[in-house]
């Protein structure tokens, strides 16, 4: 499967993932929000593991399997003298673009998200020590259940609370923050606390990859908002657990918001409590006492982990069989003197489907059809000069086929008029001959050229007896350019208008093909037509 295909399906399954997390989060709306966090977390997690699940390693060919060279079939090997268009310059484009594109945009991405990461480290190391908040955050930690060891720090470019550090936890808080309320820096140290009870970081970083893997799909980045808003009402409730009266909280919760805006200069990537983007929402349902406001139980986690593993897997099965049911096929092609033929033109059609492929060789007589469904194909390989070719391939599901194509060198093919007066008429005979019928080629073949050209006289009893034919004549050109077992192919032609034309036929001369630059023998078709007028 080629690149381009594998996104394809790939972006077709965390489609479907995510569309069931809206619509499982929408069923859930008047749950608590923990739940609908951890259903995100989980759905987001779910995309990032799917490309690695479903993406197999190439598989060897067919018959590297079956321990022997791949078989090519040939059904028959027609000439074809076809005016084929200029062989196009070679592509410019990589074939494997598409890994481009998604490797330039995902390094765009995880460019923007670790300028953030580094930001925030950068205000965790020029922060200062906040020992009555550090005491106080010691406290609610141990109230929490929190043993891991974490800091509070005080740092002047921090516009508002946040948090940073998965094992070494820090709690940035603005400058100002000395002179806050106690109550707010109780409710503020909670919400930033809560942060770290429920490791949001790696929740977050979930959702930077996702973004990062599927920075071209616009559910991605709409799933990563909703887990940013879901997180903040997780820990909005779980302050208001803790008994701090709502209406007090979201005054804090709008003072704060309104530092932000005084201070929108500060980026990072770190959970800041007063983003300003869902403010109105958090503050309704920070009022609205009907919403339950409960921390995720493990029965409901084990319950949406099930889920998602079971949504999970047919989708990975689906990207697998997707991918393993398209194999690839390539080859070379080949001239009788063993040179490679640039630019020829390959079609492959799928005598057990409906598709038709087409390409061209490159510059070097290599082609390549990188994904294509599995099945018996037909090639049929076409390049001015050369015989058209026909033979058969086998593409299996997730392996490389080889089919390798030999051509044969084109003959030439001659048409003679040869014209009388019926009886009784006065005229003297006379013939007239076409110039040889040429294919333009280039490369590495020149074909030959009549130099001397016997006209055919007409038997003149056989013009009296108003005898009329045409006469079929096979022959080889040899390397010197002299025709060599000239026969007559039709037996129901006149005995006397076959030998005057080969008479005349035998005395032709050309310059011989040249392939490579070396002469070679070539079969040519000359049809010799006797008539009255």
């Amino acid at each position: 499967m080629s690149w381009l295909d594998f996104l394809e399906q790939t972006a077709l399954a965390v489609t479907i993932l995510w569309a069931l997390a809206f619509a499982a989060t929408a069923a859930l709306r008047r749950s608590p929000a923990a739940l609908r966090h951890f259903i995100w977390t989980v759905a987001l997690g779910a995309s990032v593991l799917l490309p690695a699940a479903a993406l197999r390693p190439p598989a060897r060919s067919t018959a590297a399997l079956a321990g022997a060279s791949p078989t090519v079939i040939t059904i028959h090997a027609a000439p074809a003298h076809v005016r084929a268009p200029a062989p196009p310059p070679p592509r410019r484009i990589p074939a494997n673009w598409p890994l481009f594109l998604w490797l330039a945009g995902f390094t765009a991405i995880a460019g923007r998200f670790l300028l953030g990461a580094a930001r925030a480290s950068w205000m965790t190391g020029c922060a200062n020590e906040f020992p009555s908040a550090q005491n106080q955050a010691d406290r609610l930690a141990r109230a929490l259940g929190i043993r891991r060891k974490l800091r509070v720090l005080s740092c002047a470019a921090a516009p508002i609370p946040m948090t940073w550090g998965i094992f070494r936890p820090v709690v940035l808080l603005p400058a100002d923050a000395a002179a806050w309320p106690a109550a707010r820096l109780t409710a503020v140290l909670l919400h930033e606390l809560t942060h770290v009870r429920r490791l949001d970081l790696v929740a977050q970083a979930i959702g930077q990859l996702a973004c990062c893997l599927y920075w071209f799909h616009p559910l991605a980045w709409l799933a990563a908002a909703r887990l940013r808003r879901e997180r903040e009402a997780a820990c909005d409730d779980a302050v208001l657990l803790r008994g701090i009266p709502a209406p007090e909280y979201a005054g804090h919760l709008m003072e704060l918001a309104r530092s932000l805006a005084a201070a929108r200069r500060a980026r990072s990537d770190a959970p800041a409590m007063a983003e300003a983007g869902d403010l109105e929402a958090r503050v309704r349902a920070l009022l609205d006492r009907r919403r339950p406001r409960g921390p995720l139980s493990r029965r409901a986690a084990l319950a949406v982990t099930i889920a998602a593993a079971a949504c999970l897997l047919p989708l990975t099965l689906r990207t697998a069989h997707a991918q393993s049911a398209r194999g690839s096929l390539s080859g070379t092609v080949q001239d009788p003197s063993g040179a490679f033929v640039p630019f020829c033109h390959v079609a492959a059609r799928n005598l057990d489907g409906q598709n038709e492929e087409i390409t061209r060789a490159n510059a070097a007589g290599q082609y390549s059809f990188a994904s294509i469904p599995a099945g018996r194909y037909s090639l049929e390989f076409r390049t001015p000069g050369f015989k058209a070719r026909i033979q058969q391939a086998v593409v299996a599901a997730g392996a490389q086929a080889q089919s390798n194509a030999l051509l044969e060198i084109g003959g030439l093919t001659e048409s003679v008029t040869v014209t009388a007066a019926k009886p009784l008429t006065a005229p003297a005979p006379r013939a007239s001959g076409a110039a040889p019928q040429r294919i333009r080629v280039g490369g590495n073949v020149q074909m030959c050229r009549l130099i001397t050209q016997v006209r055919p006289i007409y038997p003149f009893d056989a013009q009296q007896e108003g005898v009329q034919g045409a006469v079929l004549i096979h022959a080889i050109i040899s390397k010197t350019g002299e025709l060599l077992s000239a026969n007559v192919a039709n037996t129901d032609v006149d005995p006397r208008l076959a030998k005057a034309a080969l008479d005349a036929v035998n005395q032709w001369k050309y310059q011989p093909t040249l392939l490579n630059g070396h002469p070679v023998e070539v079969l040519t078709d000359i049809d010799v037509t006797f008539e009255l007028n």
